[in-house]
């Protein structure tokens, strides 16, 4: 469409529905910010902590929406757990992430080795995940 041409359907049509996404970009991720209400594009889900939230929603392009006493609060993950969890844990959910491989080694260990062996194992997984979710962050972000 020519600029002569879009000039007219404005005057024409009044002001059109613009998407701005493509102007605006979405907010920083894991920056956390108000909404007044939930999108109609959000699904309730159980993926997440709730962090004293009564509930929440995962929505298109990573958002995260919790509520709280009916105020509602949301942020964009990088990588949305529906699709990738694990992707999600590295790169949004680290701490989460160091404690679970960290917990599930250290059963495994304590079943199977010494306890000199299982606490190796369990400060190895740990430093590990920590590093690994490290280096995501400096490389997806």
């Amino acid at each position: 469409m020519t600029r002569s041409n879009f000039t007219k359907l404005m005057e024409y049509h009044g002001d059109i529905d613009f998407d701005y996404s493509e102007i605006f970009p979405a907010p920083t991720f894991g920056e956390d910010f108000e909404l007044e209400k939930v999108p109609e594009s959000c699904e309730p889900t159980k993926i997440g902590w709730l962090f004293g939230a009564s509930r929440q929603w995962r929505g298109p392009e990573g958002l995260h929406i919790r509520e709280y006493n009916g105020r509602y609060f949301g942020h964009y993950d990088r990588v949305d757990p529906r699709k990738n969890l694990i992707g999600h844990w590295v790169l949004d959910a680290p701490f989460e992430l160091a404690v679970g491989s960290t917990s599930g080694v250290g059963m495994l260990a304590s079943f199977t080795a010494s306890s000199g062996v299982a606490v190796t194992w369990i400060t190895a997984t740990l430093l590990a995940s920590v590093a690994a979710s490290t280096v995501a962050r400096r490389i997806f972000s």
